[in-house]
């Protein structure tokens, strides 16, 4: 996650987030199914999970035998994912606006879970996972989908921040994030160099119903997350 966002980066809240986040039927039983799905074999592989939040994506990769780096800017995030990874993973503190603290070609895969659409600026962000990525290197990523926020700007076509009161967390909390047409998205992959792979607009898992039947129904129809799969250039 990026932050500032109260929700991420102060400790109960985060807490707070990290529970109701392990089990909801958006993260557990739609946009994780998915995004692992796609992911197939990690086994032997080096991952980075960029936006790392409480680690569930990473405790996940480790656990399928991936060797995984994991970063986050909040720093609430990162003590809870320190706590829960234990020495199986490397946790750091670290900006996705900011250069990251990896070397060129470490990784074989990206990650960056439910993460780019708090940043108003993607160019940064996508250059830093090409370069740390090997060549023929996959980066994963989910966000929002155009469609979900496209309600709540004046103009689709441009990048525009859009402001929510989450509930379920004890007090109302007022979180920021953009909204980003589909066009912008995919210019700004090409514009970093990746090739596309794919784009994805999954399906809840039938799990999604006991857990939250009327957001279940709704994304069935209407979806809220889009997930972009993409590859550097092979030399």
């Amino acid at each position: 996650m990026s932050g500032p966002n109260p929700l991420y980066d102060e400790p109960e809240l985060a807490a707070a987030y990290a529970r109701v986040s392990a089990t909801n039927a958006a993260n557990a039983a739609y946009e994780r199914p998915a995004v692992r799905a796609l992911l197939g074999e990690v086994c032997g592989l080096d991952v980075l999970d960029a936006g790392c939040a409480a680690g569930e994506h990473s405790a996940w990769l480790a656990d399928h035998g991936a060797r995984v780096v994991a970063l986050d800017a909040s720093e609430a995030m990162v003590r809870l994912a320190r706590e829960r990874l234990g020495e199986q993973v490397r946790v750091l503190h670290a900006d996705l606006a900011q250069p990251l603290p990896l070397d060129d070609a470490s990784a074989d895969l990206v990650l960056s879970s439910l993460t780019l659409h708090y940043l108003e600026d993607w160019c940064a962000p996508l250059r830093e996972f090409a370069r740390v990525l090997r060549p023929g290197g996959r980066l994963v990523l989910s966000t929002h989908h155009p469609l979900m926020t496209a309600g709540d700007v004046d103009d689709y076509h441009a990048v525009r921040l859009v402001e929510e009161t989450w509930h379920g967390f004890g007090a109302p909390v007022l979180v920021t994030y953009y909204h980003r047409p589909l066009q912008r998205i995919v210019a700004d992959m090409l514009a970093a160099g990746f090739v596309l792979r794919g784009m994805h607009e999954p399906q809840p898992t039938a799990d999604a119903d006991a857990r939250d039947p009327k957001l279940a129904a709704r994304f069935r129809t209407e979806p809220g997350f889009l997930i972009v799969d993409a590859e550097t250039a092979r030399r």
